[in-house]
């Protein structure tokens, strides 16, 4: 399957809330394709093959720090996503992520899969077209990683203007692309992925910003002494920190978003989030 019937296939509706019907489609077709040749990827705890994640936009403080891909498939074959949230505030401070395993031959189908989108090639142009600009929209980011060569792919705003004539087709491939992985034991296929399990951390990564509780409402944050030996300083964070589960993993399960700690005469808020494969150290 090229590049061509790949978006054929996968968009043969008139728009991408409707590509459910076809998904089955698409993935039979692309395994009929085993004989094709495949790149390699590398397989070590840290490694990414795939990632998808949204950046920018219009978002509160810190989230940009925390935000983590709503996909991420590492070359040890593990899947990670986000798991279930609700919307009682304040919430936990960290947010749930789930992992999975997925088997070598899971891996190669979302490989053959990526290649048949035509992502395994420097990307084309995604920008709107006419120039169009959409304030606060985030972009969509897929990074794939194979046979040495990393292919990152990226569309402001992407989803728009599907349906109604004023997308492109190489934002339209993107999208179709995105939608389908979203259904990642339908690409890999049953019995090539696991059930998911919360995913235990060993390292995290923070971000302290000064914050004065007085400027809050209700609920009111409360704060707390952040404690000593956990081998991060509050007030050399205000970038990044990295820190071991041993050393903060206790106080940060704890804490809620309206947890504040109190570091000397100072107040911070801490954004955290636990490492996944590809995080770099601070």
């Amino acid at each position: 399957m090229n590049r061509r019937n790949f978006l054929s296939t996968a968009l043969g509706v008139p728009a991408l809330a409707a590509m459910a019907g076809s998904l089955s489609t698409l993935l039979a077709a692309c395994g009929d394709d085993e004989a094709a040749t495949e790149p390699s990827y590398a397989d070590g705890p840290n490694d990414v093959v795939l990632s998808i994640r949204y950046e920018g936009g219009f978002v509160p403080m810190g989230f940009a720090f925390v935000n983590t891909p709503t996909l991420l498939v590492s070359g040890d074959g593990r899947v990670f996503e986000p798991g279930m949230q609700t919307l009682e505030f304040p919430g936990p401070l960290l947010s749930p992520v789930m992992v999975r395993p997925i088997s070598a031959a899971g891996i190669r189908k979302v490989i053959r899969l990526a290649g048949d989108a035509g992502l395994l090639a420097a990307p084309p142009d995604y920008s709107l077209p006419g120039g169009m600009m959409v304030a606060d929209a985030p972009t969509t980011v897929v990074t794939i990683t194979v046979g040495g060569q990393t292919y990152r792919h990226a569309a402001e705003a992407l989803g728009l203007g599907i349906g109604d004539g004023t997308s492109t087709p190489a934002r339209d491939n993107l999208a179709a692309f995105v939608e389908v992985m979203t259904d990642i034991t339908a690409v890999a296929g049953t019995g090539e992925v696991g059930e998911p399990i919360p995913f235990d951390p060993d390292r995290y990564r923070l971000q302290a910003m000064e914050a004065n509780p007085a400027d809050w409402g209700e609920p009111a944050p409360t704060v707390v002494d952040w404690p000593a030996g956990t081998g991060v300083v509050l007030a050399e964070a205000a970038t990044c920190a990295t820190a071991t589960a041993e050393g903060v993993g206790q106080v940060l399960t704890a804490a809620d978003q309206l947890t504040f700690f109190r570091e000397g005469d100072v107040v911070y808020q801490v954004f955290a989030a636990g490492m996944l494969p590809g995080d770099a150290e601070c």
